[in-house]
C-alpha cells in the first residue's frame, strides 16, 4: 500500500472513530438527560393525580391534588395500572391521546419499591416505559380490606424517537466526514507528497545515468526540504567522486604513457649499443669505452627513474619511514651548504631565525629541500641568486625557495606538480631531470600533513612554499 493510501486510511479511520465516539457520547448524554426528565415527572405524579381520579379507577380512589391543564396533560401521557395484592392488574388506563393509545407495559413479577423507578417493555415489545409506584389505597371486598397499588408508567417514545434521530444524524455525519476527509486528504497528501514523487523521479533518472538531475529544493526547513538537500548533496559528491576517479584514471594513463616514453629512450640507447657491439662496430679501445660509459649512464638514469617511481608509490600510501623531532632550520642550512658546494657560482641567501622543530622523516624532508634547490639551479640561468627562508608562524613551519629566474608561464603552473611533466622536455633531459622532482616534493609534504604552493610571474622568478605542522614540545618541557 502506498504512503498516500496509508495516510488516507489512517486519516479516515481517526476522523470516523472520533466522530463515532463523540456521537455515542452525545447520544448517551441526551438519552440520559431525557430519561432523567421522565423520571422527575414520575416522581411528581402522586401529587398531580386529577381530583376526580382516572376514569377507569376503582370506586373510592380519592384525589390528591387540584386539577390543571398541565397536570391533566401529564395524566394523559402516563399509563396507570391498578394492581391488587396478588399482582393482578384489575384496571388500567393507557397513555396517549385520542383513539391511538400506546400499548400497556408488561409489569415485572416484582414491582419496584416506593420511590424507585425501573424500566419495563410493552407486551408487543414496541414501547419502553419507566414505571414506579404512584400510590396505594384500600378497598373492602367481601367484607375484607385489600390494598391496591397504583403503578404509573411513563412511555419513552419521545426519548427513543430523539435517540433514533440522533443515530441517523450521526450516521449521516460520519458518512459526510469520511467523504470530506477522503477528498481533502487526497488533495492534501498529493500536494504534500509531491516533493517525494519528484525525488523518486530524480533518483530514477540518476540511476538511469542522468547525473545532472537534482531534486527540487523547497527552501523550507521541513523534513522533505532536508531530504531534498541531502539527496542533492549526495548526488553532487557522487558526481565529484566519479569525476575525480575519471581524472585519476586519465592521469594514470598519462603517467603510464610518460613512464613508458621515459624508459624507452634509455632502453633504446642500451639496446643500440649492444647491437653495435655484437655487430663488431665497437672495437676495443676508446669506442668500446665510450659505449660502455653510455650504457652505464643510461642504466643509472633508468635506475633513478625506477627509484623515483617506487618512492612515489610508497608516498601515495602516506608511508613515512620514521618520525622524529628535528630542527628544520638546521636541516635547510645543511642542504644550502650542499647546494653551494655543487654550484659555487650561485649566491644563496638564507633567512632563518630560531630553531623550528617539526615532526617527521628528516631524510625525506631533506630530499624536499634538495629537490627544490636543484630545481631552482637547473631552471634558471647561471649566476641567478636564490633566496631561502625558514620561519614558524602561528604553529606552522614555513620553508620557501625563491629564484629570480625567468618564471613559469601561466599555462604550465597548474601542472608543474604532475608526474613526468616538463616545461621544456629537451632541456630537462639534457640536465638529467625525469620530471618527477616536484611530484616527489608534493608527495613527501602531503605524507607529513603539509601543503606545498607555487607562485610565479614571468620575468620575476618563482617561489615554492612548503608548510608543515610545528612539532609539539615533549611532555615535561
Amino acid at each position: 500500500m502506498s504512503i498516500k493510501a496509508r495516510l488516507l486510511v489512517a486519516t479516515a479511520a481517526l476522523l470516523g472513530s472520533a466522530t463515532v465516539v463523540i456521537g455515542v457520547v452525545a447520544i448517551g448524554a441526551v438519552t440520559t438527560t431525557m430519561t432523567d426528565r421522565v423520571d422527575s415527572q414520575l416522581r411528581k405524579y402522586p401529587q398531580q393525580t386529577p381530583p376526580d381520579g382516572p376514569a377507569d379507577a376503582p370506586p373510592g380512589v380519592a384525589a390528591t391534588a387540584e386539577r390543571s391543564d398541565d397536570r391533566f396533560q401529564l395524566y394523559q401521557s402516563v399509563a396507570m395500572l391498578f394492581v391488587d395484592s396478588k399482582g393482578t392488574v384489575v384496571r388500567s388506563h393507557p397513555a396517549g391521546f385520542g383513539d391511538d393509545p400506546l400499548p400497556l407495559p408488561k409489569l415485572p413479577s416484582s414491582l419496584p419499591d416506593a420511590g424507585q423507578i425501573e424500566t419495563a417493555t410493552s407486551q408487543d415489545g414496541s414501547t419502553d416505559y419507566r414505571i414506579t409506584i404512584a400510590g396505594r389505597f384500600e378497598m373492602y371486598q367481601g367484607g375484607k380490606p385489600e390494598v391496591f397499588r397504583i403503578v404509573a408508567a411513563a412511555p419513552l417514545t419521545e426519548v427513543v424517537a430523539v435517540r433514533n434521530q440522533l443515530v441517523t444524524t450521526m450516521i449521516i455525519t460520519v458518512a459526510v466526514v469520511l467523504t470530506l476527509a477522503l477528498v481533502a486528504g487526497w488533495r492534501i497528501t498529493r500536494r504534500g507528497l509531491k516533493p517525494v514523487d519528484d525525488m523518486a523521479d530524480t533518483a530514477e533518472a540518476i540511476a538511469a545515468g542522468n547525473l545532472r538531475r537534482r531534486a527540487k529544493d523547497t527552501g523550507k526547513s521541513s523534513e522533505l526540504g532536508r531530504l531534498a538537500r541531502s539527496l542533492n548533496t549526495m548526488v553532487s559528491k557522487l558526481v565529484n567522486a566519479i569525476s575525480d576517479r575519471e581524472a585519476e584514471q586519465a592521469r594514470l594513463r598519462r603517467f603510464i604513457a610518460d613512464a613508458s616514453h621515459e624508459l624507452r629512450t634509455p632502453l633504446a640507447t642500451v639496446g643500440g649499443y649492444a647491437e653495435l657491439y655484437e655487430s663488431g662496430g665497437t672495437p676495443p679501445g676508446p669506442p668500446l669505452d665510450r659505449a660502455m660509459h653510455r650504457i652505464r649512464a643510461e642504466n643509472q638514469r633508468m635506475a633513478r627513474l625506477v627509484d623515483d617511481l617506487l618512492l612515489l608509490a610508497r608516498l601515495d600510501q602516506r608511508a613515512v619511514d620514521s618520525r622524529e623531532r628535528f630542527d628544520l632550520c638546521r636541516m635547510v642550512i645543511d642542504c644550502v651548504d650542499d647546494s653551494g658546494a655543487i654550484a659555487p657560482d650561485r649566491t644563496i641567501t638564507v633567512e632563518a631565525g630560531d630553531a623550528v622543530m617539526v615532526l617527521g622523516d628528516e631524510s625525506r624532508l631533506r630530499q624536499v629541500a634538495t629537490n627544490l634547490l636543484a630545481n631552482a639551479r637547473q631552471h634558471t640561468p647561471e649566476g641567478t641568486p636564490i633566496d631561502v627562508t625558514v620561519a614558524a608562524v602561528d604553529g606552522t613551519a614555513i620553508f620557501s625557495v625563491t629564484d629570480h629566474g625567468p618564471g613559469i608561464p601561466s599555462e604550465h603552473r597548474d601542472r608543474v606538480f604532475d608526474r613526468l611533466y616538463r616545461i621544456d622536455p629537451s632541456r630537462s633531459r639534457a640536465t638529467g631531470g625525469s620530471g618527477l622532482g616536484l611530484s616527489i616534493v608534493a608527495s613527501i609534504v602531503a605524507s607529513h600533513h603539509g601543503i606545498v604552493q607555487l607562485e610565479s610571474e614571468p620575468g620575476e622568478g618563482t617561489t615554492v612554499r612548503v608548510e608543515l605542522p610545528v612539532a609539539q614540545p615533549p611532555r615535561g618541557d
